[in-house]
């Protein structure tokens, strides 16, 4: 093996890559929460928001996934890590528009939310790098934090707006902390748990917002008719 070059079957414990699952889960199940929100708020966001949740999901189980089967056995299969910008990149873009389209009340336009991940693809294609990805994941995560902790300070929960200031910091620190070669046990399980307590403060804040969007006007002009309110 030439210098420098990290031994990715060395670099994992077993035990550090059984936890890197506990975020995963917990950032599943607030999504599970969040695409609740949001169809509460504006119904026809659902399909998007939810394909974005599984996208986002599913990238951070296979991240996990991999680090698991290397861990414990060397086993190498590199498209389960490769998987994660791209998943992640579009997934957070659906998300980033849907929350929007909640806080609004009504379907805002989506292309300028698609645009930034098909961009970002295309560089990362030419460049042969992923980070373009990892940058558009970074954005779309950005956007959707800020604007969530934007309903909840507007709605006076000063709390869970925090809560998703500490998200938008922790989503965005984090990846190039975690990037960095040859990382001590010690640093990668404070970065982990770290990242574990901020998945939880993500679900308790999206626990918040389905609450909040729920008690909110919703946008279906069908349900006014039948109702006898002119849409």
């Amino acid at each position: 093996m030439a210098a420098g070059t990290v031994d990715v079957c060395a670099e994992y414990g077993v035990a550090l890559a059984v936890e890197d699952f506990v975020p995963c889960i917990l950032a599943a199940a607030a999504l599970v929460v969040l695409v609740q929100a949001v169809r509460a708020r504006v119904p026809q966001t659902f399909l998007p928001a939810a394909v974005g949740a599984v996208l986002i999901a599913v990238g951070g189980l296979s991240k996990a996934s991999w680090k698991l089967l290397v861990a414990s056995g060397c086993w190498e299969y590199p498209i389960l890590e490769q998987v994660l910008f791209p998943f992640i990149s579009f997934g957070f873009a659906a998300m980033a528009w849907a929350i929007l389209s909640a806080s609004k009340g009504n379907v805002v336009v989506g292309w300028p939310f698609a645009l930034i991940p098909v961009a970002c693809s295309v560089v990362a294609v030419v460049v042969g790098n992923m980070l373009p990805l990892l940058a558009s994941a970074a954005i779309g995560a950005t956007f959707f934090g800020v604007t969530a902790a934007t309903v909840a300070f507007r709605a006076g929960k000063r709390s869970v707006g925090w809560v998703f200031v500490v998200y938008v910091l922790g989503t965005n620190i984090l990846p190039p902390l975690g990037a960095q070669p040859n990382q001590t046990a010690a640093l990668q399980w404070a970065e982990q748990l770290t990242n574990s307590s901020i998945q939880l403060l993500f679900l308790l804040g999206c626990l918040w917002l389905r609450e909040h969007f729920k008690n909110q006007p919703t946008e279906n002009p069908v349900a006014e008719e039948k109702a006898g309110v002119p849409a």
